[in-house]
């Protein structure tokens, strides 16, 4: 099982936070795990009613931090610090009583002088082991809390543990959060630097994800190409499709300056030959000449292509181009250079999120919709997503044990994400579902490998048990998230 990325600091468990602004909200969502402890007031007490602000006393929320538990008292900090110096004082004792027998026993040559590494673990850990901490708490990086903002607190499950409020929270140092389109999201996903950086370093190679078999031939050192988007050679005007399938040239040859059939030819700029291979930021496209023909098995009757070890599917015969072949980025693993980097790296959970995310909003922009299914290469309908916020902001992981209260605690980096509605389907519901069988024409396909569409759902569901349980689910729906961006600072808002 893979780590989704919204999974870096586990599920949803106790003491766990979660914060979500939207660019049209003037007030973000914060959830906060209370375990019972922490209350002043339990559950039982409260009795057929819904918990009040004048019973919540643990969580407290400023500018930059979120803690629970109720802050020290000036005793109580007085009599820890009398604790610190005392334990400080008596480790120094023990510590020169050591040092001295150390030096005895180094004179006499038994022992070495200096401690080791594991000594020193050891105590170390030991250290650890007796701090038990009465408050914890996180910072928030990137983005200030408004606190004189908060407003409707209260708690969001019947067993009283999930406490959630409303808060107003802007962005440091950028510009406040604006709504985006698809086709702007796309955009800054889809960063041309990347693709450039990874062309430049040139000896490409491809291999199967799951059995690394190799599919491109190294017979030649061949440089890559990019391409501007992932549709290029399906839809741009460029390419020979537009005159011969769009247009009409052939009913009107001389408005079009086309005196014959073989002068509609694509720009050769943008198609790969035996030494050069295009990318975009979904795909690989290869010329035939160039794949090592025994390790791929091409379907003529629907143009798919499978591994020829493991019949995973990889791709597909690109439309309008017979000689050339398509490759999924998460189906097959493509590198670059010497040191062969991979342009998506299957352990690298952020760019894995990020890559599924520009795949939904391409396709919520080619197909005009904000709901798709996501098919198979065979056409078999795997899962409904349906886009509904452009985009959001997202801070999570667990609250830690605070020494005092200059510590950090967690520290919590937002980014942003898009949000989703997902729906799997199973043989019944891919025959019955109308969003799934083709009666709903406002929905969008999407035709993806099996391991792309795989993927896809794992981590979708990852990031639905990151979530607070109960926001987990709409109807007969799965809430879920693909982060778009590593940070919040990096995305152009």
């Amino acid at each position: 099982m893979i780590k989704s990325p919204l999974d870096s600091f586990g599920e949803w468990t106790d003491m766990s936070v979660f914060l979500e602004a939207k660019p049209r909200a003037e007030l973000a969502s914060l959830f906060v795990d209370v375990p019972p402890g922490f209350r002043e007031k339990s559950v039982e007490q409260q009795e057929n009613r819904r918990l009040k602000y004048s019973d919540i006393n643990v969580v407290n929320v400023t500018d930059n931090y979120i803690r629970i538990g109720a802050p020290p008292t000036p005793e109580a900090l007085l009599k820890r610090e009398k604790e610190a110096a005392q334990s400080s004082s008596s480790n120094n004792g023990v510590n020169a009583k050591k040092q001295q027998r150390e030096r005895s026993l180094s004179a006499s040559g038994s022992v070495p002088s200096s401690p080791t590494k594991k000594c020193n673990k050891k105590g170390k850990k030991g250290e650890k082991s007796d701090f038990k901490a009465s408050r914890f708490g996180a910072t928030l990086r990137d983005m200030s809390i408004k606190a004189s903002t908060l407003c409707s607190p209260t708690f969001g499950d019947s067993a009283g543990r999930i406490f959630m409020c409303k808060v107003s929270v802007e962005p440091l140092n950028s510009s406040p959060l604006v709504q985006k389109t698809a086709h702007r999201l796309a955009s800054d996903v889809n960063k041309q630097e990347k693709l450039e950086e990874f062309a430049a370093r040139a000896v490409p190679r491809i291999t199967c994800a799951k059995c690394k078999l190799g599919i491109l031939s190294e017979e030649y050192i061949m440089t890559i190409g990019c391409l501007p988007d992932d549709e290029f050679l399906s839809t741009t005007q460029s390419a020979d499709f537009f005159c011969r399938d769009s247009c009409g040239a052939g009913c009107d040859p001389d408005k079009h300056n086309h005196q014959k059939r073989e002068e509609l030819k694509a720009n050769p700029k943008w198609l790969p030959n035996e030494k050069k291979v295009m990318i975009s930021y979904a795909n690989s496209v290869i010329h035939k000449l160039s794949v090592q023909e025994g390790n791929v098995i091409v379907d003529e009757k629907t143009k798919n292509i499978k591994c020829a070890g493991c019949k995973c599917q990889l791709g597909r015969i690109q439309k309008n181009h017979p000689d050339l072949y398509t490759f999924n980025h998460v189906a097959t693993i493509m590198t670059s250079g010497p040191k062969k980097i991979p342009f998506v790296d299957r352990l690298n959970m952020p760019q894995l999120s990020i890559f599924m995310s520009q795949l939904i909003l391409n396709g919520c922009e080619v197909q005009a919709s904000m709901k798709l299914v996501i098919r198979t290469l065979d056409k078999v309908p795997y899962m409904l997503v349906w886009l509904l916020d452009s985009y959001v902001v997202i801070a999570n992981g667990n609250l830690e044990g605070l020494r005092s209260e200059d510590d950090e605690g967690t520290v919590l980096t937002p980014f942003p994400a898009i949000k989703l509605l997902y729906k799997v389907f199973n043989n019944s519901t891919a025959i019955s579902d109308p969003r799934a069988n083709g009666e709903d024409t406002s929905v969008g396909l999407i035709d993806l490998p099996l391991p792309c569409c795989e993927m896809l759902i794992e981590l979708l569901l990852r990031s639905s048990l990151r979530s607070p349980p109960a926001c987990r689910a709409v109807g007969q729906f799965f809430v879920g998230y693909l982060q778009i961006d590593d940070h919040i600072k990096d995305f152009s808002l």
